[in-house]
C-alpha cells in the first residue's frame, strides 16, 4: 500500500509541471502555480479535517466563480468546456496534493510514535551505557527500596544545560554522560538521560561527604577534558534513601 502511494505521489509531482506547461493557457500558468504553493502550505499547516474542509471550500468556491464568470461573459461552448478541463484537472491536482501530503504526515507521526515506542523498551541511550528515563526510574524505585530497607542514604543530582547554547547542548550532554559513567561507580551509581538539556546520577550508600568528593571527582575531569567550569551547569542535589527526599541545594 505505501509503495503504491509512493508511485502515485511521484506520478502526480511529474504530472504538475506538464499541467502547467501544456494543459493551462499561458496567462494563467502564475495564478496556478500561486494556488499550489498557497494549498500545500494550508495542507502543511492544518489538521486533515481543516484541510478538507478548506479544500471542499476552496472547489465550490472556484466553481463558483467560473460559472458567474461564465454568465456574465457570456461564453460560448468551447470556451466554457475548455474552463470545465481546466478546473477538473485543477481540482484533481487539489485532491492529490491533500491526498499525499496527508499521507506523508501520517507517515511522519507514525514515525515519531515508533520512536518513542522503540526509546520507551531501550535500556541505554544508543550504544553508551547512559540509561534512558524510563530505565533509570525503574531501577531508581528498586535501589531507593533496598536503601530504604538496609537504612542507607543516597543522592540524586540532576545536571541541567539550559545556560548553555540549544546548538551545543546535544554533543555536550553526550561528553558529560560519558564522563559520567566513567567517573561514578560504575557496580553501585545510575547514569540517566533526564531529557533533551538534563540528566542524573544516582550515588547510592553514599553520605554528603562523599557526595561532596564524588562531584569534585567528577568536575575535575569536566575541568580537564570539556575546559567547563561546574558553575556552569545548573544542579539540582535531593536527598533520598533513608530519609524523606529534600532537596539540599541547586
Amino acid at each position: 500500500m505505501r509503495q503504491k502511494f509512493s508511485w502515485l505521489y511521484i506520478g502526480i509531482c511529474l504530472l504538475f509541471p506538464v499541467s502547467i506547461n501544456y494543459i493551462f493557457p499561458k496567462d494563467q500558468v502564475l495564478a496556478v502555480v500561486i494556488q499550489y504553493v498557497l494549498a500545500i502550505f494550508f495542507f502543511a499547516v492544518l489538521s486533515r479535517r481543516q484541510g478538507f474542509v478548506l479544500l471542499i471550500a476552496y472547489i465550490l468556491a472556484t466553481a463558483l466563480a467560473e460559472l458567474v464568470t461564465a454568465l456574465i461573459s457570456g461564453w460560448d461552448a468551447d470556451i466554457q468546456l475548455r474552463a470545465i478541463f481546466h478546473h477538473i484537472v485543477m481540482m484533481f491536482h487539489m485532491v492529490m496534493m491533500y491526498v499525499c501530503l496527508y499521507w506523508l504526515k501520517g507517515l511522519e507521526e507514525e514515525n515519531h510514535h515508533l520512536k518513542e515506542q522503540v526509546a520507551v523498551f531501550m535500556k541505554y541511550v544508543g550504544s553508551s551505557k547512559v540509561l534512558t528515563r524510563q530505565e533509570f526510574e525503574e531501577r531508581r524505585a528498586l535501589v531507593n527500596k533496598a536503601m530504604e530497607r538496609r537504612g542507607e542514604k543516597g543522592y540524586e543530582i540532576y545536571f541541567s544545560l539550559e545556560s548553555f547554547p540549544v546548538s551545543v547542548r546535544n554533543a555536550l550532554l553526550d561528553q558529560l554522560t560519558a564522563l559520567a559513567v566513567q567517573t561514578f561507580r560504575e557496580r553501585y551509581d545510575l547514569v540517566g538521560k533526564w531529557d533533551d538539556m538534563t540528566f542524573v546520577v544516582l550515588l547510592q550508600n553514599t553520605d554528603e561527604k562523599g557526595m561532596r568528593i564524588a562531584m569534585d571527582r567528577y568536575f575535575l575531569k569536566v575541568r580537564e577534558t570539556i575546559r567547563i567550569q561546574e558553575e556552569e551547569i545548573v544542579k539540582e542535589i535531593k536527598e533520598i534513601g533513608s530519609i524523606t527526599e529534600e532537596g539540599v541545594s541547586s
